[in-house]
């Protein structure tokens, strides 16, 4: 959800100043900047809210509409009451030109708060770009979402979002998750942003645990892919050859039991060669048993990261009512 820009109209107003009366004309730009400082400047934020500031590399124009939006780093309950859930966990929100934050505490997630924060004064000052500096910005974002890779899991993540926020929701991402854009969103973002490296590398230390495990995870799910059919395939011949040693086993024995052979010799060679069969058999079923202790493996270790995953995702989870335990 969106709130509406602090100023609708366009119309510059004109007031009285000084002793002679001299009319001075302020555009919204102008009225929007001192409510802001009005709004920053008058009320204290805590000092963990206001170091985020500096952490992510806000310049001045930055930290102020990052301060007028009062931001609130928040639990469950209370941040739970000012942002939508809907599908997913959500992180923060601007809502009501005010900035919440879940507060994600867990150790292996640190730098989340702080991307999140930046991610919503983006917001914030995306509602307060002119319709032209709007089309042009909207412009510059379109052309570096068409260098993106089409695997990119961002996509995903933005298929969630109506239309309409499309816009403002990738002006944030690209501001907070992506090093290297073009000179002129670059020059864009340097509105908001001395170092906007810092925000970059605070979002990749965020997600580096999401990333190892999901790695660890596809290597897994691959090695187990690839495992399966090859294992399928030496169980069946493993019983093919059963049966038809078993056939054979049958054909010496009624044999045998009926004075075909002809000589002690004749006996003892296919004899022989049964027994090495059934040895062979033997070693095959052993191999193919380890192989299945080997297979059992790695679907519990498959089985623990999705349990890991799913632990560090409920970290981010403001409704999930489980509780993240850090190792």
């Amino acid at each position: 959800m969106r709130a509406w820009p602090f100023l609708v109209g366009a119309t510059a107003i004109a007031v009285a100043a000084g002793a002679g009366g001299v009319a001075v004309s302020w555009t919204p730009a102008d009225i929007q900047y001192f409510h802001d400082a009005n709004i920053a400047w008058s009320e204290p934020l805590p000092e963990d809210v206001a170091a985020i500031a500096e952490k992510t590399g806000m310049s001045a124009a930055g930290e102020l509409i990052y301060r007028a939006s009062t931001p609130a780093i928040e639990d469950d309950d209370d941040f739970n009451q000012h942002c939508a859930i809907e599908g997913g966990a959500v992180l923060g929100c601007y809502y009501q030109a005010n900035i919440y934050v879940y507060a994600v505490t867990d150790e292996r997630l640190a730098g989340t708060v702080e991307v999140t924060a930046a991610h919503e004064m983006l917001h914030a000052a995306y509602e307060r770009l002119t319709d032209d500096e709007r089309e042009r910005v909207d412009e510059l974002v379109t052309q570096a979402i068409a260098a993106i890779p089409a695997d990119d899991p961002v996509y995903a993540d933005l298929a969630l979002y109506p239309a309409d926020q499309l816009a403002d929701e990738w002006h944030s991402r690209l501001g907070t998750e992506f090093a290297d854009l073009s000179p002129e969103l670059e020059q864009h973002y340097a509105r908001y942003f001395d170092d906007r490296a810092k925000v970059v590398e605070l979002n990749v230390a965020a997600n580096a645990a999401f990333r190892e495990l999901q790695a660890q995870i596809d290597a897994l799910v691959a090695e187990i892919d690839a495992l399966d059919p090859a294992l399928d395939a030496r169980i069946a011949a493993y019983e093919a050859a059963v049966a038809d040693f078993n056939s054979d086993v049958d054909s010496f024995n009624a044999r045998a039991d009926s004075g075909a052979f002809a000589t002690q010799e004749q006996f003892d060679r296919e004899r022989n060669g049964l027994v090495a069969r059934s040895n062979a058999l033997d070693a095959e079923y052993a191999a193919i048993d380890a192989q299945i202790t080997y297979y059992n493996g790695l679907v519990a270790q498959l089985t623990a990261l999705d349990a890991d995953y799913a632990d560090l995702y409920s970290a981010l989870d403001s409704s999930d009512d489980t509780e993240s335990v850090s190792p």
